[in-house]
């Protein structure tokens, strides 16, 4: 994820020159060899097929009372109405609700795009699921998913460390920085981390690589599942995907929790307090999200009483536009705000 905050490239140079006397974090990272994964250890045992099929357990479609949904309403007004989120939740199904805050908020309906899928019941709700929306940095958890498939089938492994002076970089600095913080190498570990947590490009071009490019990575994507659009099945070339693809991508991810777990515990970690976590700091939320010029956009497992699954697609949130380069602030805010809205509406109806 690009130009986050220019705080970023700051403590990367930082953590450069701590590196440099063997005390920083990137430094240990760099000289202390990463224990193989339940990933790797499970690959010596099962030679898994190159598509798994997925066994998910899905459950008989929960119908709430409208009592039961009043209760819900009552007990978290207190904290709706100081967010200025009160909506009809309870009787007006979660598009309904979500097109009411965008209403309220000045947001044209064609600049958001989502699905939402319950991950007990298997219930889905869309809008504009098949527009094809900029993905920002929301590929990096599908091309970390391709990589811990090698690693299970023993082509790659978690020890070795791969040269990065050549990979391909957006941002010279950054690429820099990265080659001077890790000798010019990183293991598959490193680049997890750094392409998941911190969503940076240039660990993310080096997982690529190590799939042979980001454009054979790009014909891999369809492992997961692809969209209904006409236009883009999974991510196209000028990097544009739809929800609809994307929600295969975390109903893959779910299903197969134990084999990810390490990129689950990652994305857990990411931007505390921001874009999905932003206004529900009590919710374990395991999130992958996307900047790029007028694009804010956010994946999300998110692990109420009763789990479920959302992708958001955004443009032009708090003004942004294709030729912006800096993240909005407003537009923080505002998909904050949403996320909010869908989860309220989720804890009204379907939590258990």
């Amino acid at each position: 994820m690009k130009k986050y905050f220019n705080l970023r490239s700051v403590m990367i140079a930082i953590s450069i020159l701590l590196c440099l006397v063997g005390t920083s974090a990137l430094g240990y990272l760099h000289l202390t060899q990463p224990t193989a994964s339940a990933i790797e250890k499970k690959a010596k045992k099962i030679k898994k097929p190159d598509v798994e099929k997925s066994t998910p357990k899905i459950q008989k479609p929960r119908v709430k009372s409208p009592e039961a949904k009043q209760a819900v309403v009552d007990a978290d007004m207190e904290t709706m109405s100081a967010y200025g989120l009160v909506y009809d939740y309870a009787n007006k199904g979660l598009v309904e609700v979500v097109q009411d805050f965008l209403a309220e908020s000045g947001i044209d309906p064609s600049q958001v795009a989502f699905t939402y899928r319950n991950a007990i019941t298997g219930e889905q709700f869309a809008m504009n699921d098949l527009q094809p929306m900029t993905a920002g940095s929301t590929y990096k958890l599908p091309l970390n998913m391709l990589v811990v498939d090698e690693v299970a089938k023993g082509k790659l492994n978690l020890t070795d460390r791969f040269d990065i002076t050549n990979t391909y970089y957006e941002y010279v600095g950054e690429h820099d920085n990265y080659v001077a913080a890790f000798d010019g190498a990183m293991s598959i570990p490193d680049m997890q981390r750094y392409s998941l947590v911190y969503s940076e490009n240039t660990p993310a071009y080096a997982l690529a690589d190590r799939l042979g490019g980001m454009e054979q990575a790009r014909k891999l994507f369809s492992r997961y599942g692809q969209s209904r659009s006409p236009e883009v099945k999974t991510f196209s070339e000028d990097n544009k995907t739809t929800t609809d693809y994307y929600i295969h991508v975390l109903e893959y991810l779910w299903n197969h929790q134990e084999k990810y777990a390490d990129l689950l515990e990652l994305i857990g970690e990411s931007f505390p307090g921001e874009y999905y976590k932003k206004f529900l700091p009590d919710l374990v939320i395991q999130q992958k999200p996307g900047y790029v010029a007028e694009a804010l956009n956010v994946d999300a497992i998110v692990r109420e009483s009763t789990p479920y699954l959302v992708a958001i697609y955004t443009a032009g949130l708090g003004g942004t536009t294709p030729e912006s380069s800096e993240i909005s602030g407003v537009g923080l805010y505002q998909l904050g705000q949403l996320a909010y809205v869908i989860n309220e509406w989720h804890r009204v109806n379907m939590n258990e």
